[in-house]
């Protein structure tokens, strides 16, 4: 079934205004259509699952059944001009009731997925945050264990430095108390003399 757009409908609503059709015809067009577009009968070869064609369907039946209910209805002439502005108006109105229900639901559905994304980016960053913190903190437990190894060395070599200057001190005091004993000893003998 080929598929009928919006312009092809306007286009034959138009054409549909401007036809002038005997009792007799509109009749049996009305008693085909009624025929051929039955819901849910075996009487067609296809069935209609467009919601916007079903939708166009029915607005042609209505606009037919109200056009031949007031040509049958109205002793004068129709005013074929006022009618097609009216079914227009009424096309309209309904088209925007649609389009106003479409539109709360793409927004809604817009909005769902900007709060999902926003929710996604966040987790991202976090896990990224997370990652960084934790990288962070390694590279500093490093610098500070580096520090405590920089700081052991240097404390291990001034006590190194202390061990010899002691043992510098220790050979000078030792020298200098053999130096002290050996005078010592030179001058014990010139006393006893």
């Amino acid at each position: 079934m080929p598929k009928i757009d919006e312009n092809d409908v306007m286009r034959r609503l138009k054409l549909l205004s401007q036809i002038e059709p005997s009792c007799e015809a509109t009749e049996r067009a009305i008693n085909r259509a009624r025929l051929g577009f039955s819901w849910g009968t075996a009487t067609t070869s296809y069935k209609i699952k467009s919601p916007i064609f079903r939708f166009a369907v029915a607005a042609v039946l209505l606009i037919c059944a109200g056009f031949l209910i007031g040509h049958l209805r109205a002793p004068q002439s129709v005013d074929v001009e006022q009618l097609r502005v009216d079914l227009v108006k009424q096309m309209n109105q309904q088209w925007e009731s649609i389009l106003e229900a479409r539109h709360a639901q793409l927004r809604e559905e817009v909005y769902r997925q900007v709060r999902r994304d926003l929710t996604e980016f966040a987790a991202q960053t976090l896990a990224g945050s997370r990652t960084l913190t934790d990288q962070r903190l390694v590279e500093l437990i490093q610098l500070i264990e580096a520090a405590r190894m920089q700081d052991r060395q240097r404390i291990e070599a001034a006590l190194e430095q202390v061990e010899l200057n002691r043992l510098q001190d220790k050979t000078q005091f030792r020298n200098g108390l053999e130096t002290l004993v050996a005078r010592a000893s030179e001058l014990q003998p010139t006393r006893q003399n």
